[in-house]
């Protein structure tokens, strides 16, 4: 992918919010960021769907008193 700034030119929009946006779709796992080596799209767009279930795991986890690492230690017994 072009660089943020290229592409905020590109489309007419703030640097910022396309930079957030970025970041919003890599956390989703939509995109990588590699230092260097620019952004591209993630190999595997199915990550997306695991990445929101797995923080609907960690909110329902903390919703029931489970720590971070407890929710750690029964995924890694699994």
């Amino acid at each position: 992918m072009p660089p943020a700034r290229e592409l905020a030119d590109a489309l007419g929009l703030n640097p910022n919010t396309v930079l957030r946006a970025l970041r919003r779709l890599r956390d989703e796992g939509l995109l990588e960021f590699r230092r260097g080596r620019g952004i591209r799209v993630a190999a595997r767009p199915e990550r997306a769907d695991l990445v929101q279930r797995v923080r609907a795991l960690v909110a329902d986890a903390e919703r029931a008193g489970v720590t971070r690492a407890e929710l750690l230690a029964l995924i890694e017994g699994v």
